[in-house]
């Protein structure tokens, strides 16, 4: 995701690549970031020491590594936008507590389409009643480490927000193949079945809407933000 971001941001006039993190023991540390042959990829226990002025952190690694990324934010006085998923409960504190001195968005996809199905979802939810039932399958590829996924989570979230309740045991995991990542919500009622799916075919997707979001987060004051709020759907 780091290399896709920075060899999109290239194409992108709105928006600098000013340097690039590397966990501590990659042994790309050193070498030329793709697409931007001015900037090197340095350990990121280095950059946290001797940090570069921008405006956003855009983190894509670990849970155990986002530690390292509010550092990173902390000493370069700037935004964060997380897109790792599978966070503990400590680092998602962790991160609240960082957004009363800076904006913070966590985001397990960080597609814009996602957030308009998350949204739908809720419209549908609260439109129907307690008369239907949701489920949730999610089909990712077969290194994918978490499940159920982050974005099927989220899906739940906006669904429960709603009134229409869903189990954990009515999400559904799938890991095969190559899949990019596929979500279908299902909402089952008397006499009919209503089906939102979204299909990823490329990770450049969330590259793209990695990007889309941090340029729109790098003007905002210090809060919690969510991907309904940077692309308008609230």
């Amino acid at each position: 995701m780091g290399t896709r971001i920075a060899t999109l941001c290239a194409t992108d006039p709105r928006v600098t690549v000013v340097a690039a993190a590397v966990s501590s023991s990659s042994a790309s540390a050193g070498k030329k970031l793709a697409a931007h042959d001015a900037v090197t990829m340095m350990r990121i226990s280095d950059l946290i020491a001797h940090p570069t002025p921008c405006d956003v952190v855009i983190d894509f690694s670990t849970a155990s590594a986002v530690t390292d990324a509010i550092a990173l934010a902390r000493s370069s006085a700037a935004a964060i936008l997380v897109g790792t998923t599978g966070l503990p409960d400590a680092i998602l504190r962790d991160l609240e507590n960082e957004s009363k001195h800076r904006a913070v968005l966590v985001c397990a996809n960080t597609s814009v389409g996602i957030a308009a199905v998350s949204a739908a979802a809720a419209m549908m939810a609260q439109a129907l009643g307690p008369a239907y039932r949701a489920s949730i399958v999610e089909t990712h590829h077969d290194k994918k480490l978490d499940a159920p996924s982050g974005t099927a989570l989220r899906l739940a979230r906006a669904l429960s927000t709603a009134g229409m309740k869903i189990e954990k045991n009515e999400i559904f995991s799938v890991r095969a193949g190559d899949v990019v990542g596929e979500h279908t919500i299902s909402i089952i009622g008397p006499g009919e079945v209503i089906e939102l799916t979204h299909r990823a075919t490329t990770r450049d997707l969330f590259a793209l809407g990695a990007i889309r979001l941090a340029h729109w987060l790098a003007s905002r004051t210090p809060g919690l933000y969510t991907v309904e709020q940077a692309v308008g759907l609230v």
